[in-house]
C-alpha cells in the first residue's frame, strides 16, 4: 500500500483532521490541542509516538503568538502558578511509576466536567472568588498542575479553572497560551533527554505541522469575533466538552 513518511494515506487524513481541530481550539481558548489531539491521534498511532511530537508541535505552532498576547498575560500569577509546577512535576512522574495513571485521569475528568457544568450554568458564579487569589493561591494551582502533569499528563484543568474563573477572558487566553508554552518546553525537555523525537516523532511533526499552523490561524480569527461573554460562554462548553472525552478516553483504558 502506498505511503508517505511511513504514513497510509487514510491514516494521514486522520492527521490533518484531529491537528486541524485541536489547534481551532488552541487558538481560539489557548488551550484544549493536547486533550483534542493526543486523544484523537493515539487511536491510530502509538501514543510514545504522538505525545512528544504533539509537544512539539504545538510548541512551533503557538510560539509566535506571544509577541501579540505579552501585554496581556498576567505574568504576576503566572510565575507563580509556573513555579509551583515546575517543582512538582517530578513528584507527579514518581507517582506515576507507582500509580495506574488512568483512574486519576478518570477523577479529573469527572471534575472538571462538573465544574465546567457548574459555571456554565451559572450556579457556580456566587461560589468563584471575586479577586484572584496572591501567590500562595497561584503556586498551589501550579504545584496541582505540576502533579497532574507528571502522573497522569493533564496538567491543563487546574490553571484553566483558576484563571477562567478568576480573570478577564483575554487575559484568561494570553496567561494559558503563555503558560502551556512554558509546560510543553519542559515536557520536551524530559522527551529530549530519553531519545523519543529523535526516532518516530519527526515524521509525523513533519506531516501534521502546516494543520497546527492553519488551526492556530483560524481559531485566532475566530477569536477575534467574539464579545466577552460569548467567549466565556464557548470556553466552558468547551471544558464540558474536553471533560467528557477525557472520561470516554480513561473509561476506555480502564475498560479489561
Amino acid at each position: 500500500m502506498t505511503t508517505l513518511l511511513g504514513f497510509e494515506f487514510s491514516t494521514l487524513a486522520w492527521i490533518a483532521a484531529a491537528t486541524l481541530l485541536a489547534f481551532v481550539v488552541r487558538g481560539l481558548s489557548g488551550f484544549g490541542s493536547s486533550m483534542v489531539g493526543i486523544g484523537a491521534l493515539s487511536i491510530l498511532l502509538p501514543p510514545a509516538q504522538v505525545v512528544p511530537a504533539f509537544l512539539a508541535i504545538e510548541l512551533l505552532s503557538t510560539v509566535h503568538l506571544l509577541p501579540s498576547i505579552w501585554r496581556q498575560v498576567d505574568w504576576r500569577s503566572l510565575r507563580w502558578v509556573i513555579g509551583g509546577c515546575a517543582v512538582s512535576t517530578p513528584a507527579g512522574l514518581l507517582l506515576l511509576a507507582g500509580l495506574d495513571p488512568n483512574p486519576m485521569r478518570w477523577l479529573v475528568s469527572m471534575c472538571l466536567t462538573v465544574i465546567a457544568l457548574l459555571m456554565l450554568s451559572g450556579l457556580a458564579g456566587r461560589l468563584a472568588p471575586r479577586r484572584q487569589p496572591g501567590p500562595l493561591g497561584a503556586m498551589a494551582v501550579g504545584v496541582a498542575s505540576g502533579l497532574l502533569n507528571g502522573a497522569a499528563g493533564i496538567g491543563g484543568p487546574p490553571a484553566i479553572v483558576f484563571y477562567f474563573s478568576t480573570a478577564g477572558a483575554a487575559v484568561s487566553r494570553a496567561t494559558l497560551i503563555a503558560f502551556f508554552l512554558f509546560t510543553d518546553l519542559y515536557a520536551l525537555a524530559w522527551a529530549g533527554g530519553t531519545g523519543l523525537l529523535a526516532t518516530a516523532g519527526w515524521p509525523l511533526i513533519v506531516v501534521a505541522l502546516p494543520f497546527a499552523l492553519l488551526g492556530v490561524w483560524l481559531g485566532s480569527r475566530l477569536y477575534l469575533r467574539l464579545d466577552e461573554a460569548s467567549l466565556r460562554r464557548l470556553i466552558w462548553s468547551l471544558l464540558v466538552g474536553l471533560g467528557v472525552l477525557g472520561l470516554v478516553s480513561a473509561g476506555a483504558r480502564l475498560a479489561p
